[in-house]
């Protein structure tokens, strides 16, 4: 079996490191974090592993090259994780929780026998979204995925929404997998540090206008939601075919 390496995407926030260590249920992860003022303070609130990346999309590169130069599949978290819940598929919670190295001990294994390079799971705990096992080349946000060496990259042009573009450039590819066998519960907003020391409307829209004009009707506009978009689910027909619109 190919091995992995648990890697947590993160900037300044060392005071979650003992709730990473907790809802991974190992201490070996790889925390990749901005710069040396943030490696200096995560070792000393106790992480083993750290390196530097510059940013998060450099961040989010440098956990891919670390791992891929090792020849092991990438997992990469977001230092915001609460919880990690076994999902039934009846729609409903089931209350009952494991930890990230479980959840991927278990998923690993199809995700090794299967052509996909790049995986992951509901960008929402609620399981009434999640009633599938699996979905194919479907969105997969950044703040928990599998991916197996190779050479796609995230577009360092962006500094926020980047996941869209890794899961098209995925889509355009080999294709991806979502898993909805585990939920992920991560602490998005009122946290300091991360994205959201930096996030701002014009930083959305100039994001959501770069990816339109890169990936056109694969982007859409969320209409209930402002700065927020969506994911075309015909995108992988766009994108193997040379028709414009599917939409």
């Amino acid at each position: 079996m190919m091995d992995y390496i648990i890697t947590c995407i993160s900037h300044r926030r060392a005071n979650n490191i003992f709730k990473v260590f907790e809802t991974t249920g190992t201490t070996e992860i790889v925390f990749v974090v901005n710069d040396e003022k943030d490696k200096i303070e995560y070792l000393a609130n106790g992480a083993k592993y750290v390196i530097c990346g510059g940013s998060l999309v450099g961040n989010r590169n440098a956990a891919l090259d670390y791992c891929f130069t090792k020849g092991f599949i990438c997992v990469q978290i977001d230092d915001d994780l609460q919880t990690v819940s076994l999902n039934d598929f009846t729609g409903k919670r089931t209350k009952q929780y494991t930890t990230v190295i479980k959840a991927v001990d278990d998923l690993i294994v199809d995700f090794i026998k299967s052509d996909y390079k790049f995986a992951g799971a509901p960008p929402t705990e609620n399981p009434f979204f999640a009633t599938n096992i699996y979905q194919t080349n479907i969105l997969i946000t950044a703040p928990f995925t599998l991916t197996k060496p190779n050479p796609i990259r995230f577009d360092n042009k962006l500094k926020l929404k980047e996941d869209y573009d890794y899961t098209l450039q995925h889509i355009q590819n080999t294709g991806c997998i979502r898993y909805h066998k585990y939920l992920f519960n991560f602490k998005r907003y009122g946290n300091s540090g991360g994205a959201v020391s930096y996030r701002t409307n014009q930083l959305e829209q100039e994001a959501i206008n770069y990816l339109q004009t890169k990936w056109g009707e694969c982007i859409k506009l969320n209409p209930k939601r402002e700065n927020e978009i969506l994911l075309n689910k015909n995108s992988y027909e766009i994108l193997h075919s040379k028709q414009q619109s599917l939409f």
